[in-house]
């Protein structure tokens, strides 16, 4: 961690108050036998304190049924950056012992972001002191009295209700504000509807209203001021556990709940990690909002251009399965991504000697991968006779990275993690394959969770964190968006023209909705050919045909675009077509990697006017608009960021009929309306152009 980065951030224990901040946000929690009581949640910038202090002291910071009064606490502070994965930041672990539990409560703040991340961790004790988590320890002075009764409620008053398995809880001070949970869904192969949105007002009453969703944030209606709560787990489809909500609200009182961990999940004496919370605060309007949550991916994740944002062809999304994956094949597919500008090319299922259920021979297996086959993640060796070794050679001489397909063996929950970590070290140092598309996951309690998320980290730690994973996130109990997903992207759905669930409308209308919660090139997003299958959509004036593989791939090009097909399937027309505007994605990407992707315009629909908005700067970025199937040749688009008197646009690109694309370079200046709105001219329905904006006063 830098130096810099270590005297940004401050951890302090005194009085048995446990005190962390930075510039923008400081905690304050009250160590006692009784538990961790929170204290305070104060903006540093407006000196304005969140919580009403008497509320806060009648229920502890987090609580789990195996974990009551504590004794020993210790507290330690390191500088971390997650073995290079994250940003340098300040990690404080509070130790203590709770009657046959040991806990351990890691907390992370990060330079100049106003946001505190925090995780419980449970075991059984084996009656010794807890393991020393490292770092350097503070002074401590235990405190012996009672806080719940310290003149906060009368002794014999009944506590307020609360939740029984929570990982924060917060007591509001201001009563005037608006709340707004936010749930994102994954098992996208059954599920295309990805965000919920839900709102509504505090009140007054006592009862304990449940919430799902992965951020609840509250609005301050007085003062425009608004705090940020995360539930760092996966979706509610991937939770365990998952009959409790992931919020609850009474009165002015707040709960992140659900820790995923039961009693069982302990008894094997090893450390169990609940699920975790964040709290930040923001200041303004719904950008402020928004630009929060990216900072606070951008502290789950530090940002590489070579590792983060590039193009992947995936030949699985033309449904041969295994059936074609030769040496030969691989070849033809590596010299078509070279001549498109493809940079990244991904082997799927069929690379490796045994086969899944997915294979086109009949037999295959889901899991239990070594008990069938002691070498079933050797390389096929009729299909690829001389090894990987000649495709990883070609590839080489073309600069296109290789991936691979690799399902980790979740049988007797992952018993076998050791033998997947040796498989995916074996495969990056032999052949330097770095990307691995992670699928077949299936995780059904903690040891299961802990033995994958082992896989990863372990992987990461023995290749020096030069690995990349594509999480599969399509079915099963998974991740999700949230949890420990920092070791790349998402792959976030198959779709197929095979089976009439391919259109662009809904792959942009995805990528729009889940953009202002999580960042878009983090998500793997698909264009297919557009030429396959035409007669299974008939006359749909929607279908990818109608759209074109120049419109297709325009969806993706704020995303990580995956080309889910076979390359060399492509006709010259569609190469043609492609080429310059993959040239041109590779040439901007640097820049839209970095930036904060929004949506603008109308909810895709297949029938509208709408787009994606990439802010670079203040008043710079780059501008999609896509004019969906309409008779409207015009549509209005009120842009995110600072106002300007005018607004510079320079097309870089312009679709002109199904393949033909013109790459003008004009430059014209626009003058937002009152409201703020511009407005974008594209002569043909199902066409897209792509602008650099910038703002002048």
């Amino acid at each position: 961690m830098k130096p810099e980065a270590a005297t940004a951030c401050y951890a302090d224990v005194r009085d048995g108050i446990l005190t962390i901040g930075n510039s923008r946000i400081e905690r304050k929690w009250t160590l006692d036998s009784a538990g961790v009581v929170p204290l305070s949640v104060l903006d540093r910038q407006r000196n304005t304190e969140w919580l009403e202090q008497k509320a806060a002291s009648t229920a502890p910071a987090f609580r789990h049924p195996a974990i009551t009064k504590f004794a020993d606490y210790e507290v330690r502070q390191q500088p971390d950056n997650d073995n290079g994965r994250a940003p340098d930041h300040l990690l404080v672990h509070v130790t203590a012992v709770s009657g046959s539990f040991d806990m351990c409560w890691s907390l992370r703040i990060y330079p100049d972001v106003p946001l505190i991340r925090q995780t419980v961790f449970i075991r059984k004790s084996d009656q010794s002191s807890v393991t020393d988590s490292g770092g350097e320890p503070l002074s401590i002075e235990y405190l012996n009295k009672d806080l719940y009764n310290n003149g906060a409620t009368e002794r014999n008053a009944p506590k307020p209700v609360s939740p029984t398995d929570y990982m924060d809880f917060l007591a509001i001070a201001p009563l005037h504000c608006r709340w707004e949970a936010i749930q994102l869904h994954d098992v996208t192969d059954t599920n295309n509807n990805l965000v919920t949105v839900k709102e509504g007002l505090l009140y007054t009453d006592k009862a304990l209203h449940p919430l799902s969703g992965n951020y609840l944030s509250l609005r301050n209606n007085v003062t425009k001021d608004g705090l940020l709560l995360v539930k760092e787990s996966p979706t509610s489809f991937g939770q365990l556990l998952a009959a409790s909500d992931d919020f609850c609200v009474s009165g002015r009182r707040l709960w992140v709940t659900g820790s995923g961990v039961s009693e069982q999940d302990l008894q094997s004496g090893e450390w169990v990690e609940c699920y975790g919370s964040a709290v930040g605060i923001y200041h303004g309007d719904e950008l402020e909002r928004l630009r929060l949550i990216r900072h606070y991916h951008a502290c789950l994740q530090s940002y590489s251009t070579d590792g983060d944002c590039y193009i992947m062809s995936n030949t699985w999304g033309d449904r041969s399965r295994d059936g074609r994956i030769t040496e030969s094949f691989i070849l033809r597919e590596l010299e078509q991504a070279s001549r498109l500008g493809i940079t990244h090319v991904q082997i799927d299922d069929g690379w490796q000697k045994g086969a899944t259920s997915n294979s086109i021979i009949a037999g295959g297996t889901w899991a239990d991968y070594y008990s069938k086959h002691a070498d079933f993640w050797d390389v096929h060796p009729e299909r690829f006779p001389n090894g990987l070794a000649p495709v990883v050679q070609r590839a080489e001489q073309l600069n296109i990275r290789l991936g691979l397909w690799f399902s980790p063996d979740s049988n007797d929950d992952f018993a076998h993690w050791e033998k997947d970590v040796e498989v995916l070290y074996r495969l990056w140092n032999d052949y330097g394959v770095r990307y691995f598309k992670l699928d077949g996951i299936s995780i059904r309690n903690k040891l299961g969770e802990s033995r994958f998320l082992r896989i990863l980290s372990e992987t990461a730690n023995r290749t020096s964190g030069n690995i990349y994973f594509n999480l599969d996130t399509t079915n099963g109990k998974r991740l999700g968006y949230l949890y420990h997903t920092s070791g790349g992207n998402l792959f976030l759905e198959n779709r197929y023209t095979d089976f009439n669930s391919y259109y662009p409308h809904w792959t942009l209308r995805n990528i729009w909705m889940l953009s202002p919660y999580v960042p878009a090139g983090k998500l793997q997003m698909e264009f297919l050919n557009t030429e396959r299958n035409t007669a299974i959509y008939k006359d749909d004036p929607l279908s990818p045909s109608m759209c074109g593989i120049g419109y297709s791939f325009a969806v993706t090009m704020f995303a990580s675009p995956l080309a889910w097909m076979e390359l060399s399937g492509l006709s010259d027309q569609q190469v043609e077509t492609l080429k310059p505007l993959i040239a041109l994605f590779n040439r901007i990407k640097s820049e839209t990697g970095h930036g904060h992707v929004l949506p603008i315009g109308e909810q895709p629909s297949g029938t509208g006017w709408t787009g994606l908005q990439c802010m670079t700067g203040d008043k710079e970025g780059y501008l999609l608009a896509f004019r969906e199937y309409t008779r409207e040749d015009t549509g209005t688009f009120r842009l995110w960021g600072s106002r300007s008197a005018s607004t510079r646009l320079e097309c870089l690109v312009r679709s002109e009929g199904r393949q033909q694309m013109a790459f003008p370079g004009t430059i014209e200046r626009t003058a937002p309306s009152s409201t703020g709105e511009i407005r974008i001219t594209l002569t043909q329905p199902l066409s897209f152009a792509l602008y650099r904006y910038s703002g002048n006063e």
